[in-house]
């Protein structure tokens, strides 16, 4: 069957079109753009957070963080101590504090080499059954723990759980990336920490601890800023073959510079003359040098002084007496 329009049925499909009786194809396609268009809000800030880049290391971190705080707190505690480590948030530092309760103990951790700190947050319901723990009081964790501060004695305690995790925190980082940590302060109230602004995204780690039937929790908050100052060292997470690789390797060049040749010589003395006064040495002449017979000699290796000592004889060889090491 041909396709093919008769010369009066263009005319009347020309007719329709132009009398608006047919709509054409750009017609409904406006039509079916202007009942789908919506306008909706872009939140700038969430859209930025969810494309910080992921650091697959800081997983591999904090599970070793888990394994060894756990030994670590059972101890400090003795009791069985049970930690699971929860998935790592990526989220704004003002949405972060307003999900904590009051009074919360916030602890900010100096990190040295990597120029930054780390914030450390304990449940109160945590603190409380540490010391219940220590103490072996019975009504610790029935006491009402909301709207009052901590003692100074509950102070000592959590100071000596920080210390706890600095230690910690410095053995799971050092595969990675040696830093040092140091406690800094405690505050009650996330609003008096004024090192990180509300808008700015941090990395969060939330451990879950369980102590005596007693579940309370404990939060690490890093700045992002801070990772991402350090994200090559972050963005592959390191194996333990890579890790023994990197010790086999060390050992052998160890072994190798051991065997390097050093040219060591005992100076006896030294002089400076004129280049006349050494032309016109002869037999039998007689140079002072700078130091007596008994002087100590010094040992040179390399042509650079490391060794001081006093010139004698060994077994008929002539040796010297080792008597402080130069650095």
């Amino acid at each position: 069957m041909e396709q093919i329009l008769s010369q009066d049925e263009i005319d009347a499909l020309l007719k329709g079109i132009s009398e608006g009786e047919i709509e054409t194809q750009k017609e409904i396609a406006e039509v079916a753009i202007e009942e789908q268009v919506e306008a909706k809000t872009l939140d700038f800030l969430q859209y930025t957070r969810g494309k910080k880049e992921r650091l697959p290391a800081l997983d591999f971190i904090y599970d070793r963080f888990s394994k060894s705080l756990r030994s670590a707190f059972s101890l400090f505690v003795e009791k069985e101590v049970e930690i699971n480590l929860e998935p790592m948030q990526y989220i704004a530092y003002g949405d972060f504090i307003e999900t904590l309760p009051l009074p919360t103990n916030m602890n900010v951790v100096v990190t040295e080499k990597l120029k930054g700190f780390f914030i450390v947050i304990f449940d109160s319901k945590l603190i409380f059954s540490v010391l219940e723990t220590i103490f072996g009081s019975a009504n610790t964790t029935k006491q009402k723990v909301e709207g009052r501060e901590f003692t100074k004695i509950e102070f000592n305690v959590i100071k000596k759980l920080i210390d706890i995790v600095c230690v910690e925190m410095e053995k799971a980082w050092d595969p990675v990336y040696e830093i040092t940590c140091k406690y800094s302060r405690s505050e009650i109230n996330p609003n008096y920490i004024t090192m990180v602004t509300n808008e700015e995204t941090v990395s969060l780690c939330e451990l879950t601890i369980e102590i005596a039937d007693i579940k309370g929790w404990m939060k690490i908050c890093i700045p992002y800023g801070i990772l991402e100052s350090i994200k090559g060292y972050l963005i592959s997470t390191p194996s333990r073959e890579d890790s023994e690789m990197r010790e086999k390797w060390f050992m052998k060049l160890k072994e190798r510079v051991n065997d390097v040749p050093l040219e060591i010589k005992a100076v006896l003395g030294r002089k400076k003359m004129a280049l006349q006064d050494f032309l016109n040495l002869s037999e039998d002449n007689v140079i002072v040098t700078d130091r007596y017979v008994n002087d100590p000699i010094e040992i040179e290796i390399n042509n650079r002084s490391r060794i001081r000592g006093k010139l004698g004889i060994f077994k008929g060889n002539k040796a010297v007496r080792i008597d402080e090491i130069l650095y």
